[in-house]
């Protein structure tokens, strides 16, 4: 099965990145309207405590999945430098190797989350009122996680290969299928986070069974032998030794999140109710930015692999404008559609949209900062440096952020002073992340292998 693919070690930087970067930014969009219909349709028709319960688990549910999600980088990297070397066995092995470990991670996480979702969420306080719908919505989103993962995999083996429309395709049914059950589980049957739960996870099989079924239908490297599928040590190693760092970043990032919210939850249920609407408005704009942090990952490990070192401030500084071009937007979309956007998530509820527009205006408006952090983050994992972006991350979020909430936050008591703590972490990592991509293209142009 022939697919056409995005080009990234010659031609046109500006048009391939953006052939690259528009269906995986569209196909985000729509995996965010998962959660986002999830949130809407109960904050329309099961009221405010669904609402919250919903919208609080995400920072649990981020520190477990996102963990695991870093291991797409490292198989983004792993098989995006076998490509550009054009070595076929270890782009089969990879390909075999990154798809069983979906299953396997898939199982465990759904282990954890299921049996830890109750002392998790009290770990945030999340009021008692509160707390059936989170814990029942946090199960079920749990028990769904193989398939998950394996389309996410999948969908990393794709990219690597420089194809960002397919995955786009699923995710786009899969979301047409989460909305019409949300509306039948909700209104049809009166359920409420546990209805909308059940929708994403019969969505996410989905996605699973399509995407196997293009790898296994295809006829060039990437092609997956459902009678293959087994860990291979090298490329498990190699995966692991680029995901790892990520997914430890994933959870340093979901840990400094996780202190945040529970600060938040500590101001009521109204504030919890606003604070979920913003947030899932802001997975929309980190969609938005974080598709060049993709884009980075996966152009600078392809020209890594063809050793074209030169390529990689070029690739860089397009993915930083294009950065800036998407913020524009958000922030126009912040100042003048805000208060609407949060509205639809709570139409009845006037104080909740209010709590919502002071999020709003201390963290969406600034989502360059973090598109930003991303493509230099993600420039570095691409540069096989992931354990530098580690500690660089782990230096800028993390510090920052304690330390903001230790000392500003403390002392102001605010919510919009608690929320500062984003933006200033991302800006901060950011300088970090730059300083280091500096000190490694230093060394990387003084080596002899250099290409001119």
């Amino acid at each position: 099965m022939a697919s056409k693919k995005v080009d990234m070690l010659q031609g046109s930087l500006f048009k391939n990145i953006l052939s690259f970067a528009i269906p995986f930014m569209l196909t985000a969009f729509i995996q965010h309207l998962y959660n986002a219909a999830d949130v809407m349709v109960v904050g329309r028709y099961a009221g405010r405590e669904a609402l919250a319960g919903v919208g609080t688990t995400g920072s649990i549910t981020n520190l477990i999945i996102n963990f695991v999600l870093g291991f797409s980088v490292g198989i983004s990297v792993t098989l995006g430098r076998a490509i550009g070397a054009k070595d076929t066995e270890r782009i089969r092995k990879t390909v075999h190797t990154a798809i069983s470990m979906s299953i396997i991670c898939g199982a465990v996480v759904s282990v954890i989350g299921i049996v830890l979702a109750e002392p998790l969420l009290k770990l945030i306080d999340v009021p008692d009122n509160v707390m059936p719908q989170a814990k029942i919505y946090m199960q079920i989103i749990f028990a769904g996680k193989i398939p998950s993962l394996i389309y996410n995999f999948g969908a990393a083996i794709l990219r690597a290969n420089g194809e960002t429309k397919k995955p786009m395709y699923i995710v786009l049914v899969s979301g047409v299928i989460n909305v019409i059950l949300n509306l039948i589980f909700v209104i049809g049957f009166s359920m409420k986070a546990d209805g909308v739960a059940l929708a994403t996870v019969i969505s996410q099989v989905f996605t699973a069974v399509a995407i196997i079924y293009m790898l296994v239908k295809r006829n060039d490297d990437i092609r997956l032998d459902l009678k293959k599928i087994r860990l291979h040590t090298e490329q498990l190693l190699d995966i692991i030794k680029i995901g790892l760092p990520s997914g430890l970043q994933s959870i340093v990032f979901s840990l400094s999140t996780v202190l945040v919210q529970s600060s938040i939850n500590s101001f009521g249920d109204a504030v919890i109710a606003g604070s979920s609407a913003a947030a899932n408005l802001g997975n929309f704009y980190n969609a938005g930015v974080n598709t060049f942090y993709q884009a980075s990952v996966s152009f600078v490990s392809q020209n890594m692999g063809a050793k074209q070192y030169r390529r990689i401030d070029k690739i860089i500084l397009w993915c930083l404008l294009d950065v800036v071009f998407v913020w524009v937007i958000e922030v126009a979309v912040t100042l003048f559609f805000g208060e609407a956007l949060v509205a639809l998530y709570a139409p009845d509820d006037p104080l909740a949209v209010e709590m919502g527009m002071v999020r709003m205006m201390s963290v969406n408006l600034f989502y360059g900062f973090l598109g930003y952090m991303n493509v230099m983050c993600g420039a570095l994992r691409g540069m096989g440096r992931s354990t530098v972006a580690l500690v660089s991350s782990v230096a800028g979020v993390c510090g920052i952020r304690i330390l903001w909430i230790l000392t500003v936050f403390k002392k102001i008591g605010t919510l919009s002073s608690l929320y500062l703590c984003f933006p200033l972490s991302w800006l901060g990592t950011a300088i970090f992340h730059t300083v280091m991509y500096l000190i490694e293209r230093k060394r990387l142009l003084n080596n002899k292998e250099c290409s001119t």
